[in-house]
């Protein structure tokens, strides 16, 4: 009988589970930052929660469920919208090392003790932190490394149509240049520009596919 109670309940929360999954994309399987995890670790404790409480209701727990996987989905909706908005929620990657020098109060900020960051640079093979040129703490608490010798990482400089702006800054570019930049390889406007990177001294822009197919019809 208890199971036949509950049946409705699982069924209820298993489909508002794979519709979430589905709108917010494999970033819940694999998070991009603090906030993804623990907004998946909320989802699943609303729904066991839920699901154990039986003086919860099919609706009650269906309510709980969507609320937060809206408020969810909304935050990153407005994250995809405007970068520096999802800076101030997500924050920054933070260097750690910087044309081989490791960065002191970064580690501080980071909250990651020397000797943890030893091991996680070993587990990549490196053997020694002169090996290492920069480094780069992620939001969801990977490592970027880029060891000695090796070319510097892409910085993306645009992003779903607009300036990644702490970028530029970081490049000591203008947006002037870049609006240049863009009209050079045939492009108007930035809006026009899914992403584009700037990778061994060239900007590689990357055009949304309408904008793409309308220039391959133009030259054609």
């Amino acid at each position: 009988m208890y199971l036949l109670e509950m049946a409705p309940k699982f069924l209820v929360a298993l489909i508002i589970l794979l519709i979430y999954v589905k709108l917010s994309g494999k970033s819940q399987i694999a998070p991009m930052s603090q906030l993804d995890q623990v907004g998946s670790m909320v989802i699943g404790a609303l729904v066991g929660g839920a699901l154990l409480n039986s003086n919860v209701s099919v609706w009650q727990s269906a309510g709980l469920v969507i609320i937060w996987a809206g408020l969810l989905l909304l935050v990153r909706f407005i994250k995809s919208k405007n970068s520096r908005l999802r800076d101030a929620i997500d924050g920054e990657p933070i260097q750690l090392v910087k044309n081989g020098h490791l960065i002191s109060d970064n580690f501080i900020k980071a909250n990651l003790p020397v000797r943890d960051f030893e091991t996680l640079i070993n587990i990549q093979g490196i053997c020694a932190f002169s090996e290492l040129k920069q480094v780069w703490y992620e939001l969801n608490g990977s490592l970027t490394i880029i060891k000695k010798g090796d070319k510097d990482i892409a910085v993306l400089v645009i992003e779903n149509g607009a300036i990644s702006e702490d970028n530029l800054e970081q490049l000591h570019k203008s947006e002037t240049w870049l609006k240049h930049e863009i009209q050079k390889q045939g492009y108007d406007d930035i809006k026009d520009i899914f992403c584009a990177e700037w990778f061994d001294n060239k900007l590689l822009v990357y055009p949304y596919d309408d904008v793409r197919k309308k220039s391959k019809a133009h030259k054609s």
